[in-house]
């Protein structure tokens, strides 16, 4: 056998926990910079005794879980079904057992699998946040920080300090009230005259400026500084079939109704709409960030940054 052939076939013998692995090198040195520059340290002793050589002398794995080890072998060596599938059939903790000896043993590919998986499950806000810190991972720390902050209802201290700690919990805390006067309390998806849809063909039905009817100041068609509208302000939230009443309305100058209660001829169909019958013009409403997003990754640049360093 070839020396090529012997370093495709060699083997070695882990001890982690009270489990003992016997598996081929030949991936940890090609994918770790932590093992490889292991097995180019020459031992003393005669090969028999020579640690990871068998299971007498193995290569003791201390502060390193069994089925966390386990489920890295999984990716390294996967079953024949999950070749020829092409699919690696693990478990949500089992990806976190991955992206754990990945990042500590300087995989990175084998991390940057583990995290697109993991990416692809269903993660609380609080467990990308957790991951994140515990794995280096920039992109859930960012996300994770921005959908706890983004919630409409007040974050409750307690939670938060008990999930990630007083400092994150007192800056998230802050960042959230000053995203609500920003905002004026009024959680409205920007919204302007040109929003306001026919009831039958969903056409725009007002293309030229008009003058509030209580303060006389000019609205133009694209202006969503000019007029508020009290909306649904979920994120996911379909818009297409909104029913909207001028009553809903506000002139953001004087507070008051913009528009007077009447029935109006659509501009494209010649069809009307009653002042109760306005429908949304989908494309025109968005959800209105209240650049929440800015001040977490302000408040937590220097962690993020750090983070952003592990996958460079």
């Amino acid at each position: 056998m070839s020396s090529e052939e012997s370093a495709l076939w060699s083997v070695v013998f882990f001890k982690v926990e009270d489990t003992i692995f016997q598996v081929p090198t030949r991936r940890f040195t090609e994918n770790s910079e932590v093992f490889a520059n292991m097995f180019l340290i020459p031992q003393a002793g005669d090969a028999e005794s020579v640690e990871g050589s068998d299971k007498e002398h193995p290569i003791v794995l201390d502060g390193y879980e069994a089925t966390d080890f386990r489920a890295l072998m999984k990716v390294l060596y996967p079953a024949l079904n999950d070749v020829i599938s092409g699919l690696c059939t693990l478990k949500k903790d089992e990806w976190v057992g991955v992206l754990n000896l990945s990042t500590r043993w300087q995989m990175k590919l084998i991390r940057e699998h583990a995290i697109e998986n993991l990416s692809k499950m269903s993660l609380t806000s609080f467990e990308k946040v957790t991951f994140a810190r515990a794995h280096k991972v920039a992109k859930w720390l960012k996300e994770g920080l921005n959908e706890i902050v983004a919630q409409e209802e007040s974050l409750e201290s307690d939670e938060l300090k008990s999930q990630l700690g007083l400092e994150t919990a007192f800056r998230l805390m802050w960042i959230q009230n000053q995203s609500l006067k920003g905002t004026q309390s009024r959680f409205d998806p920007p919204f302007t005259l040109k929003s306001l849809g026919c009831c039958h063909c969903r056409a725009p039905m007002f293309i030229s400026p008009r003058g509030c009817c209580d303060c006389g100041i000019n609205i133009s068609v694209d202006d969503p500084a000019a007029i508020y509208a009290f909306l649904p302000s979920s994120p996911t939230y379909d818009y297409s079939n909104f029913k909207l009443s001028l009553e809903q309305l506000r002139c953001t100058k004087c507070e008051r109704q913009p528009i007077d209660y009447d029935t109006y001829g659509c501009p494209s169909c010649s069809l009307a709409t009653g002042y109760k019958n306005f429908r949304l013009v989908p494309s025109t409403v968005t959800r209105q960030t209240s650049g929440s997003d800015v001040k977490v990754n302000e408040a937590f640049n220097e962690e993020i940054t750090g983070y952003e360093s592990w996958d460079q």
